[in-house]
């Protein structure tokens, strides 16, 4: 039976430096939750880059539902690859208000049928339905942080992935957010991989 994801045997490079070396991990089933638990600096968020397509590898492969999507030879563009990444950092467009920017990732998977969300649905869960008509410089970087998870989750990849998805929400909303963000990964079955250095916070989402 194959796996659903599958790293095997990849060195993970930025800037010519090694950061991770010979890594393999895979996931076996479709919906399951993944996470990688680490301190700063480690190379966790360079794992995801090139998870998603914006770092080539150059030994090893990384295969997602059976399709190989980097090898040495190969390297599937990141906008064919179905992966989503959801940064630590703000990475909303600007000249976009944050209804819009969460919209853009109903728009980059509009056929998924079988990974079924609505705007509210998403926007009530992350608590965020009183910063939509605003401007990313206009809010905290804990709402542009739940903004930009919510356009990940309206996209509904095969693959998402969380880069210390919470680091800047309060912490008296943060554990119930991971609740409920559990809960709607586990509906929508959408496989995930989340790094952290959080070792509480690993373990609230990932059981």
């Amino acid at each position: 039976m194959n796996n659903f994801f599958e790293v095997e045997n990849v060195d993970f490079v930025v800037g010519g430096n090694t950061k991770v070396k010979n890594m393999s991990f895979s996931i076996e089933k479709e919906g399951d939750i993944v996470c990688l638990l680490g301190p700063s600096g480690i190379g966790k968020t360079t794992i995801l880059r090139a998870i998603a397509g914006l770092e080539k590898i150059k030994n090893g492969h990384i295969k997602l539902k059976g399709k190989i999507l980097s090898s040495e030879k190969i390297n599937i563009e990141p906008e064919n690859r179905n992966i989503s990444l959801a940064f630590q950092e703000n990475s909303l467009f600007p000249h976009y208000s944050v209804e819009k920017n969460i919209l853009l990732g109903a728009e980059k998977n509009p056929d998924n049928k079988d990974k079924k969300v609505s705007f509210n649905e998403i926007v009530d869960l992350l608590d965020i339905s009183k910063i939509l008509n605003q401007y990313p410089h206009q809010i905290s970087a804990g709402e542009a942080q739940r903004a930009s998870l919510a356009r990940s989750l309206l996209s509904k990849p095969d693959l998402l992935l969380l880069d210390e998805p919470l680091s800047n929400v309060d912490q008296s909303q943060k554990e119930d957010i991971q609740e409920k963000i559990k809960k709607l990964l586990a509906k929508l079955k959408i496989t995930t991989i989340i790094v952290t250095h959080d070792s509480y916070e690993a373990f609230l989402l990932r059981y």
